[in-house]
């Protein structure tokens, strides 16, 4: 089975998830929520998820160089224009405007794939940001230690 094939047959869970983070939007760095939904998708997949700041992350792999892949997952206090929508935010005044629903839910499908396979060298890091829409999440998961735990080579 190729990459492309085995990424169609995440397709369905790929839709599931970006729809649920859609449905329980949360606005900058506290998403309770969400982390929590990203954490327990990520122990379903094998792996061992942290906080880090206000986000999660989560590794893969050995020893040796090290990529990181980076989704944000926080919403827009925007109201959602499309009520009846079955995937509508819950959530009065927010939603996923900006497509982090998408990011985040494919981050997951990446995870998934990359732990059921594990044919790579070295360690991904997996970041899921919350903040990123002016909460300066990215800098807050930085104070946190996030580059000190996972060393970045050139």
């Amino acid at each position: 089975m190729n990459d492309y094939q085995r990424a169609c047959e995440l397709k369905d869970e790929t839709i599931a998830n970006r729809r649920y983070i859609h449905e329980h939007a949360e606005v900058g760095l506290e998403l309770p929520q969400t982390r929590a939904y990203v954490m327990e998708k990520l122990k379903e997949y094998g792996l061992e998820p942290k906080v880090c700041g206000a986000g999660v992350t989560a590794t893969l792999g050995k020893a040796g160089k090290v990529l990181l892949l980076r989704a944000d997952m926080d919403a827009l206090p925007i109201q959602e224009d499309h009520p009846d929508a079955p995937y509508c935010s819950k959530t009065a005044g927010v939603m996923h405007a900006c497509g982090h629903d998408g990011h985040a839910a494919a981050l997951l499908g990446a995870a998934k794939k990359l732990a059921s396979e594990r044919n790579f060298g070295g360690k991904v890091v997996l970041v899921f940001q919350p903040g990123e829409e002016g909460w300066s999440g990215a800098k807050h998961m930085m104070e946190d230690g996030l580059f000190e735990r996972f060393p970045m080579q050139e």
